[in-house]
C-alpha cells in the first residue's frame, strides 16, 4: 500500500513539475516577445543588446543598428481599420524575421517601428540584406490576400562604436530613419 501511495506521489510530482515548466515557458514568452508579431519585444532588445555590447567589446567588433519604419502606417488603419494594420505588422514582421541571419535580433520597438540588431557586420552588409527584403516587400505574392495594404519601410542603419551608450547608438540611427523619410521614404540611409 505505501508503495502505491509513492508511486502515486511522484506521478502527480512529475505532473506538477510539467506544469510548473509550461507555465515558466509562458511567463518568459510574455516577458520577452511582442504580442502580436512574436518578435523579440523592447526590453529583452536592450537586455540582448547589453550583452551583445559586452560581447563586442571583448572581440572588438560591435553590430549594426537599424531602425525600421513602416511607410504610411497610419493610412492603412485610417483606411482599413486596426485588424488590418495588426495583419501588416504581422506580415511585415515575417517576411523581415525570415529575410534574417538567424544571429540577427529582430524586435518591434514600438508601434509600426522595428529595431534590428545585426552583431558582426558591416553597415555595406547590413545595406545588402535590408535591400534584399525591400526589393521582397515590393512583390505583390509577398503579401497574398493583402497585395492592396502592401507597405514599403524607411530605415536608418549605423554601426555601434566601440564604448558608445546604446542610447547613443539608436539617437544617431533615428536621425538616419528621419532622415530617410524626410528624402522620400522607401530607403535606407546610414550615419
Amino acid at each position: 500500500m505505501l508503495a502505491g501511495d509513492l508511486s502515486d506521489m511522484r506521478t502527480r510530482l512529475k505532473l506538477q513539475k510539467a506544469e510548473l515548466q509550461n507555465a515558466l515557458a509562458r511567463i518568459h514568452k510574455l516577458a520577452t516577445r511582442d504580442d502580436l508579431t512574436g518578435l523579440v519585444n523592447r526590453r529583452h532588445m536592450e537586455e540582448l543588446a547589453a550583452m551583445e555590447q559586452r560581447r563586442g567589446m571583448r572581440s572588438g567588433s560591435l553590430p549594426c543598428l537599424c531602425l525600421v519604419d513602416i511607410d504610411h502606417f497610419k493610412r492603412i488603419n485610417d483606411q482599413h481599420g486596426h485588424a488590418a494594420g495588426d495583419e501588416v505588422l504581422r506580415l511585415f514582421a515575417r517576411h523581415a524575421a525570415a529575410s534574417m541571419r538567424e544571429t540577427d535580433v529582430l524586435a518591434r520597438w514600438g508601434g509600426e517601428e522595428f529595431l534590428v540588431m545585426l552583431p558582426d557586420t558591416r553597415p555595406d552588409e547590413a545595406r545588402t540584406g535590408f535591400e534584399r527584403l525591400r526589393r521582397l516587400l515590393a512583390r505583390d505574392e509577398a503579401w497574398g490576400a493583402q497585395a492592396h495594404m502592401r507597405v514599403s519601410f524607411s530605415a536608418g542603419l549605423t554601426a555601434w562604436r566601440q564604448g558608445e551608450a546604446l542610447r547613443d547608438a539608436l539617437a544617431r540611427a533615428d536621425h538616419a530613419l528621419y532622415e530617410a523619410k524626410a528624402s522620400g521614404r522607401d530607403r535606407l540611409i546610414e550615419k
